[in-house]
């Protein structure tokens, strides 16, 4: 089963109840009181879904996803995003179902309808059958969204193409980003079975909700060779041209590129394309920081997570940007070559055989952890940690979406932190 596939499901079963306990302002330090604040002020709304599983884990890491998620919400504010609300609605249903997300599905199918999704097009994506009401542009988004999380996840130059002639390179990073921070959140939703409170629920029209299939396997099927994601001649010119100079950028636009040498010192290939999309790209690299420089997940699984998205992903540029570490870590080089290969991880430590099933339960299957592995990693790692680690593959796998729409090639200095 290759990751995000969109199957159809058969004997639906009910989601499981959420697992986080109601979280109090009061349990917070003082000196976290502000992330909290912050959160509140960004969203003009409750804190729920995401960032409430985020408030469990790092009240300063929520409010950094709160200032990007702004950028694709903003419903009823100031639109920051190039791309339409209906647009990105429109992605979120097709990523609520890819990813067996109920609570996303629940938080976006009534915005998307009011935006002008057709009932039957949502009613369709639910049901996982095939889409038979979808205008030209509608056509074309599905079909990028489709490349993009199954099979190769490659998009093609003719729908690349497509995309550029209707949106615009700044349109089309933001589309792409739009997919990816839909999946990012979905994932730490998934893992700790996020509901809709009865609350959000007074304030929306009824909805039938997103069903979650019975677990499926999570053995990836692979019916041809995986591609090489260490070979030095694979090599690849971005679709759009990076913008790494102050130059490059309009006169209002230069102090994004300052924001996002702050966090890392430079300008990897990554965010000289996020670039085109400059206050876009300086909120991610905010969050990329915390993963790169304060997660508190140990180094070892930490690469061990980001080569685990870019294998499942198929991303040359993620897989080379964690190899330096990976192999400066005390992951075993047998380990980090079966990965590649696609062979069996024989010589993982528990908490890596532990974090390993963790990412493959929510990249593949139905998406969601059985309650014996999250028992078993609760006791390993701990809540605060568990929420991380699928935060961490959430961004990992944003960030291969990124690098594999637009053909980033690999990065040429393992010293740097590209991502």
């Amino acid at each position: 089963m290759r990751a995000f596939r969109l199957a159809l499901a058969f004997n639906h079963i009910l989601n499981p109840m959420n697992r986080l306990p109601p979280f109090s302002e009061s349990s917070l330090p003082a000196d976290q009181q502000r992330f909290f604040n912050a959160v509140s002020a960004i969203r003009r709304r409750p804190i729920s879904g995401p960032f409430l599983v985020l408030m469990h884990s790092s009240p300063e890491l929520c409010a950094r996803y709160a200032h990007l998620g702004h950028y694709f919400h903003s419903r009823g504010q100031a639109d920051e995003s190039l791309i339409p609300l209906r647009v990105r609605a429109f992605i979120s249903l097709i990523g609520s179902r890819a990813l067996d997300a109920p609570y996303e599905w629940a938080a976006w199918v009534n915005w998307a309808l009011e935006a002008g999704v057709h009932p039957d097009t949502a009613e369709a994506i639910r049901e996982n059958q095939p889409l038979l009401m979808l205008n030209e542009e509608e056509s074309l988004i599905c079909c990028a969204c489709q490349q993009l999380m199954s099979n190769d996840h490659q998009l093609s130059q003719e729908i690349f193409d497509a995309l550029i002639a209707r949106f615009g390179p700044q349109g089309v990073v933001e589309l792409v980003l739009t997919l990816g921070y839909f999946t990012m959140i979905a994932l730490p939703l998934n893992a700790f079975e996020s509901e809709i409170t009865d609350a959000q629920k007074k304030l929306r029209k009824s909805f039938s909700p997103l069903i979650v299939p019975p677990a499926r396997s999570i053995e990836r099927s692979v019916t041809a060779s995986l591609k090489p994601l260490s070979d030095p001649i694979l090599q690849t010119t971005a679709r759009l041209t990076l913008l790494t100079n102050h130059q490059d950028l309009k006169g209002g636009d230069q102090h994004f590129l300052d924001r996002i040498v702050l966090t890392r010192g430079f300008i990897s290939p990554a965010f000289a394309l996020l670039l085109h999309s400059p206050d876009m790209a300086a909120r991610i690299a905010h969050i990329g920081e915390f993963f790169l420089f304060e997660s508190p997940i140990p180094s070892a699984i930490h690469h061990l997570i980001g080569l685990l998205a870019a294998r499942e992903l198929d991303c040359t540029y993620t897989w080379q940007a964690h190899l330096a570490g990976a192999k400066a870590s005390t992951l075993s080089p047998e380990t980090i070559d079966a990965l590649e290969c696609g062979k069996p991880l024989n010589r993982l430590c528990p908490s890596e055989q532990l974090a390993t099933d963790y990412c493959y339960h929510l990249l593949r299957g139905n998406h969601h952890v059985s309650a014996q592995l999250y028992e078993k990693l609760l006791k390993q790692f701990g809540k605060s940690v568990c929420i991380q680690i699928a935060a961490t593959l959430g961004y990992y796998v944003m960030m291969s979406l990124l690098a594999n729409a637009f053909t980033l090639a690999p990065p040429s200095n393992p010293s740097l932190v590209d991502l």
